[in-house]
């Protein structure tokens, strides 16, 4: 979870992250170098990170902090294992364990992470519009972080120096105490009004008489389908209302 350069946060914090961040691209560079006491150890490629996911899942007894930027990232197969989808082996909670898990807009959007957060869950999942780079931290005390791009150009590091996992945690913290829960960020489609638009468009009604239903102009009424169908991921307005009725947000009619 090392900050992007461009990002502005707390001095001091952010001057850890850029050393942690010095760190990782150091063994990045030279696979073969690593601290003596191997506090930071780039991941070959080839190495079984879900394998290594579970292993540390199972050590954790206090808390779980995962941060995912893309959903089709190795981030993501954690979050969704966590969530319940049983995709990364060995991924088994003690129980007391606090599980928080701090995602992107696009991600709580995606299909996958709509299904399975509709049907509840033991984490507690929050929104950030803040670009930090995917990590995982178990105990606050052991990290695994992603940094570069995507592909070949994509490495990931186990980091357990106590003060570089830290700052990493102490970063999380910030920008989950100031993200918003995972709900809001369907915002248009949980309001009362929203509620009553994916109805009309479940139900195939006319932008006219749904807009004379509720009481609103004909091109507010459309800017929030617009908005709905952005919120939802949906290529049709049909498709928009079956999404609503499978994620729980309309009861089914039928």
């Amino acid at each position: 979870m090392v900050i992007r350069k461009t990002e502005s946060v707390d001095d001091e914090v952010g001057r850890a992250l850029l050393e942690v961040q010095g760190l990782i691209e150091a063994a990045k560079r030279d696979r073969s170098r690593t601290s003596s006491d191997h506090s930071v150890r780039m991941l070959e490629s080839g190495e079984d990170v879900p394998g290594i996911f579970g292993r540390l899942i199972e050590k954790a007894r206090r808390s779980v902090g995962v941060t995912v930027q893309c959903a089709g990232s190795e981030a993501a197969a954690v979050a969704l294992a966590l969530l319940g989808h049983g995709r990364a082996p060995g991924a088994v909670l003690h129980g007391g364990v606090r599980v928080r898990l701090l995602c992107s807009p696009a991600v709580v959007r995606a299909p996958a992470f709509r299904e399975v957060l509709a049907g509840g869950s033991g984490c507690v999942v929050r929104v950030a519009e803040c670009a930090l780079n995917e990590a995982v931290l178990t105990d606050d005390s052991v990290a695994l972080v992603w940094l570069g791009g995507e592909g070949a150009d994509r490495s990931v590091s186990l980091v357990q120096d106590p003060a570089s996992v830290s700052a990493l945690a102490g970063l999380f913290g910030a920008v989950w105490n100031g993200a918003r829960a995972w709900e809001e960020s369907v915002g248009r489609a949980r309001s009362e009004t929203g509620q009553r638009i994916l109805e009309a468009l479940r139900d195939g009604r006319t932008d006219e008489a749904a807009a004379r239903e509720l009481a609103i102009p004909l091109r507010t009424y459309r800017r929030y389908v617009a908005e709905i169908m952005r919120e939802m991921d949906a290529s049709s307005r049909f498709q928009a209302g079956a999404r609503a009725v499978r994620l729980g947000l309309l009861k089914n009619d039928e």
